[in-house]
């Protein structure tokens, strides 16, 4: 079944017109119709074809948005565990402190 529509006769009495003979004007609308079909059979997408690539990326998209989420759980823990840090670290720093003022002052 032919996607595009190609308009044999039309084409060959414009070839005819500009000189052709009936046997060459036929010949090429022919050789036409064969090309313009096999591009389409080969090269244009069908429904199923668009239906296929919709479905896979939807599946694409579903699977981002799953790592996406994992991602800013990921973040958030990372979070987390910095303000876990900061506080151990200004515990830290607070006890040397401390000490080195003792030490120091002799307190």
């Amino acid at each position: 079944m032919s996607i595009i529509t190609f308009d044999t006769l039309q084409y060959a009495k414009a070839l005819k017109a500009k000189g052709f003979t009936t046997e060459q004007a036929e010949a090429l609308a022919e050789q036409n119709k064969i090309v313009f079909n096999e591009f389409a059979e080969n090269q244009l997408a069908t429904k199923a074809d668009l239906f296929t690539a919709k479905e896979e990326i939807k599946a694409d998209t579903q699977s981002i948005r799953a790592e996406q989420t994992l991602i800013k759980q990921d973040i958030a823990q990372i979070n987390a565990d910095l303000r876990v840090l900061k506080w151990g670290i200004g515990l830290v720093v607070g006890i040397a402190v401390t000490v080195a003022i003792k030490y120091l002052f002799g307190l």
